[in-house]
């Protein structure tokens, strides 16, 4: 088994192999821009210093979002087109699973925020559970006032955060909570494709898979100009 995960759905570009449960090699590197022109030479440089070909991946796993609505899209279609060509078969994982999964806390919850612009997070809360997480709420795009809020209202006693969006939200968040928040250093804020394969293995082995054409990121909402078009063709 030779499963091969990337994730577009942030600044990091991040790929991984794994031989089963284990990891074979990743790379992750910083890169705002050019997904589409990086992503496929990255997947071939990390396969070569491996020692595979590409003929040798079994699973594909992409990081599904939410996050950057290029990004996703930009992956979403290698990673289908991989699974297409290759004739394996394709597992989408939320990429803010994998955000939860690196800052699993040992009590309370973790949260992670994503920077959805328009002074919005994209979130949701997980939970520990049984050396993994467990996504406890729907995803949702607050305003991180409102988040805070509806934290303190469900009485959690602490909550890890980790996302872009800490950087932004930590003195609003901070202020709200107090010693109850707790944030993530920067090096966790990001999807890594290792763990989403993590993530698939349970999956992968139960032989549930996502069916090819119907596999499509995970929005929250509208972009922008898929609103303004909504509203001029309402009107």
């Amino acid at each position: 088994m030779l499963i091969l995960s990337l994730d577009t759905s942030s600044p990091v570009l991040t790929v991984a192999l794994h031989n089963g449960n284990m990891i074979v090699g990743e790379e992750t590197t910083w890169m705002p821009r050019g997904h589409m022109a990086k992503l496929i030479p990255f997947v071939d440089v990390l396969l070569a210093a491996k020692g595979f070909k590409i003929d040798d991946v079994t699973h594909m796993v992409v990081g599904s979002g939410p996050g950057s609505y290029t990004g996703l899209r930009i992956g979403m279609v290698i990673a289908r087109t991989f699974a297409q060509l290759l004739e394996v078969p394709i597992i989408g994982v939320p990429s803010a699973d994998a955000i939860a999964y690196r800052n699993i806390p040992e009590a309370g919850i973790v949260c992670p925020i994503i920077d959805a612009k328009r002074g919005e997070v994209y979130t949701a809360l997980y939970r520990p559970n049984d050396g993994s997480i467990e996504r406890i709420t729907e995803f949702m795009a607050i305003l991180p006032g409102e988040l805070a809020k509806k934290l303190l209202d469900e009485g959690h006693e602490q909550v890890v955060f980790a996302g872009d969006a800490v950087k932004l939200y930590e003195g609003v968040l901070a202020e709200a909570l107090g010693e109850r928040a707790v944030f993530a250093a920067e090096e966790a804020w990001w999807p890594r494709a290792s763990d989403l394969a993590s993530l698939a293995l349970p999956r992968i082995i139960a032989g549930e898979f996502d069916e090819l054409y119907k596999l499509a990121p995970i929005y929250v909402r509208l972009s922008q100009a898929e609103e303004m078009w909504e509203k001029r063709h309402q009107g």
